[in-house]
């Protein structure tokens, strides 16, 4: 038998101490013993399924959160690479056409290109290219002194109108803009009707948004024997060229509408264009063309280091 430690009383009596032994309690009429303890639940309890059953719903709203922000993603990404702003509703007022205010005594020559300045403006030396140009080191075209190129993005063909994409046309790209040169393009078109010329200029968007062109987008129109061009009147090719010019405007980027003087004064009626910049296509030391222009291409026949054949060479009149 164990013992137990007495302790002495007021009067001197031992008092045992006794251990403590679980409470009881009565339960429909029995004596039912507590351990003074709470019972942990044991798995598969009700409580315990509740709480599992949550996470399990957090992570499908997880999951189908991740599925909607991903297809609103994928969406706005497809409508900046492929869906084009605007449309094309028919030729405004007439305005009073600009005239050239460039002086030829302006003009010189400087390590073999031409270059401009006066009172008013000053110019930049470039050059523009294609497929027919071949592979191009733009790294030593930089390096002869030229500043910006117009590259082709693509055309449409004569017979059908079915648009193409300059073979060269993203490797120069990206070429021109690696070695330091601002980029424009043009679109080489023989749209017959304004639809035609809208879906060229959404084309032509598409191809070039978010590719960090800092020049004009051209319209470049050229009547060749036996082309779909040449049947139309002056007031259609106005037109076409006027849809082309809106819907690039609209995207954000600045039109220009390229073309030699008997193209521009014939076969346009400048008037209704008076919004757009102009790239004037003549061979010549001086050019009699009356009328603003902002690029000049002055030369079919140059010669630049980085090129082997021939090369357009250009001067972009800048403002003071």
């Amino acid at each position: 038998m164990r013992k137990t430690k007495g302790i002495t009383g007021a009067k001197g009596t031992n008092i045992i101490q006794k251990s403590r032994k679980p409470a009881t309690s009565v339960r429909n009429g029995k004596s039912v013993r507590s351990s003074g303890r709470k019972r942990s639940r044991k798995p598969g309890r009700p409580g315990r399924k509740r709480r599992g059953g949550l996470r399990i719903r957090d992570r499908r709203i997880a999951l189908i959160t991740a599925v909607v922000v991903m297809a609103a993603a994928a969406v706005f990404l497809f409508c900046i690479s492929y869906v084009v702003l605007g449309s094309y509703n028919g030729l405004g007022k007439k305005d009073t056409i600009r005239m050239n205010r460039y002086s030829s005594d302006a003009l010189y020559t400087e390590n073999g290109l031409r270059h401009y300045r006066d009172r008013n403006y000053r110019s930049i030396p470039g050059i523009d290219v294609s497929v027919f140009q071949g592979n191009v080191d733009w790294d030593k075209v930089y390096g002869a002194g030229i500043r910006f190129a117009m590259i082709r993005v693509g055309y449409s063909g004569s017979e059908k109108g079915t648009i193409h994409e300059d073979e060269n046309f993203r490797k120069n790209l990206k070429g021109a803009k690696k070695a330091g040169l601002n980029v424009g393009v043009y679109f080489y078109s023989q749209a017959i009707t304004t639809d035609e010329a809208v879906r060229e200029a959404k084309y032509v968007v598409r191809h070039i948004r978010g590719r960090g062109i800092t020049y004009p987008v051209v319209y470049d129109m050229e009547h060749t024997p036996g082309d779909r061009v040449g049947e139309l009147t002056k007031k259609e090719k106005t037109e076409i060229a006027d849809a082309f010019c809106t819907i690039v405007q609209k995207n954000s980027f600045r039109p220009m509408i390229y073309g030699n003087p008997e193209w521009l004064l014939k076969n346009l009626d400048l008037r209704y264009l008076t919004g757009y910049e102009f790239w004037l296509a003549h061979y010549s030391k001086t050019s009699y063309y009356p009328y603003q222009y902002a690029m000049w291409q002055y030369s079919s026949t140059g010669k630049i280091k980085g090129i082997r054949k021939n090369v357009d060479l250009n001067i972009y009149f800048v403002k003071k």
